[in-house]
């Protein structure tokens, strides 16, 4: 569902040999300090490491490190040793990346985003409407072997298969969300991708058993009472994701932005055409940038998983939208808008003016 974000600057352009250890990069390298969303702790990087990351050119940006995982949620208790969900998450992100690399289904991932047309991450909406269904059918499940009125068994029946037909979009929205996320977070957005999974085939063998075994109907409520009490525990670690570790959630959610107007240290005369800047208004970092001689504001953090929107690559046919350079998100620098997931929250923009001694102002805009 992230990521977690991700939580280092963009390494890249590094060259596939390795570098010297006395090398400026090698030492940059050992030396960054790399910045999780909740705090910031050492992570020292030998030069031989980053040979090897030279050679799997591939792992060169280092979004996030296991060690910058919060330690504080039931996610980190029962995922910290679990290595073997890393061979469950290899298996399904090489389907759900191979998918979507398939030309023409980017459409299809902005859709499960929830990029368009919500503009709201679409999975925890759709999973209200798949657990809600599914207990709405175990409960006239249990008020048939309670009151006897067989009325209601096909009003069960069809519940159940509304939740089903939910879950479905449930599941493969959280697999286009979760293959963004790392370490102990992608851990437990594979278990409870595991558990929500098992928890379906028992809902759909019990859709299969009321429609072809009329006398195993006790058998099939007993599955879908069995798969409901599960469902429970796999959405306890779906809620892990976005309150224990901040998956999906908007990155500029806790930024002050100036409703006065704010200096920058940009000067006007320094900025070239499509070649970004970041200014800083007190902690908020922002993106400027001058479009065919007007200059344009939004914050500079990705609000999908905070990457630094400086460092990316102008696309599009005006070529006035930038694309993260973690994910991919596309935002409109001149109003903010997302143009493409995994993001779904705009960016904040700012007007923007230049003072009489020749430096920017930005101001933020409704």
């Amino acid at each position: 569902m992230g990521s977690s974000a991700a939580c280092a600057t963009a390494l890249a352009g590094i060259a596939s040999s390795a570098p010297s250890p006395a090398s400026p990069i090698a030492r940059s390298i050992r030396t960054r300090r790399w910045t999780s969303c909740w705090k910031t702790e050492p992570r020292r990087l030998t030069a031989g490491r980053a040979a090897r990351l030279s050679r799997a050119r591939a792992r060169i940006v280092l979004k996030c490190d296991p060690v910058s995982s919060p330690k504080n949620t039931a996610g980190h208790i029962w995922t910290k040793n679990a290595k073997w969900l890393d061979g469950f998450a290899k298996f399904f992100e090489a389907i759900v990346g191979g998918f979507y690399k398939i030309p023409g289904t980017g459409w299809i991932k902005t859709l499960l985003h929830g990029t368009w047309p919500l503009g709201h991450p679409l999975h925890p909406a759709i999973t209200d409407i798949t657990i809600g269904a599914y207990t709405a059918a175990v409960a006239l499940d249990v008020a048939v072997a309670v009151t006897g009125d067989l009325t209601l068994t096909r009003a069960a029946d069809f519940v159940l298969v509304v939740a089903f037909i939910s879950s479905l979009i449930s599941i493969v929205s959280g697999f286009t969300d979760w293959q963004y996320t790392f370490g102990e977070e992608k851990r437990t957005g594979m278990l409870h991708s595991l558990i929500m999974l098992s928890v379906s085939v028992l809902f759909l063998v019990s859709i299969i058993m009321r429609g072809t075994a009329p006398d195993a109907r006790g058998v099939a409520m007993w599955l879908s009472g069995i798969g409901w009490a599960i469902m429970l525990v796999g959405a306890f670690f779906g809620g892990e994701l976005p309150y224990g570790y901040g998956t999906e959630v908007n990155r500029q959610a806790w930024n002050e932005h100036p409703g006065k107007w704010t200096k920058l240290d940009v000067a006007a005369r320094g900025l070239d055409d499509r070649k970004p800047v970041v200014g800083k208004a007190k902690d908020l970092a922002v993106f400027v940038v001058k479009l065919d001689g007007a200059i344009y504001a939004i914050a500079n953090k990705c609000t999908h998983a905070g990457g630094p929107l400086n460092e990316g690559k102008w696309v599009g046919n005006d070529r006035c939208e930038i694309q993260c350079p973690w994910h991919g998100s596309r935002f409109c620098v001149k109003d903010g808008g997302v143009r493409a997931g995994p993001a779904t929250f705009p960016e904040p923009r700012f007007e923007t003016r230049v003072t009489e001694s020749g430096f920017v102002e930005i101001r933020a805009k409704d």
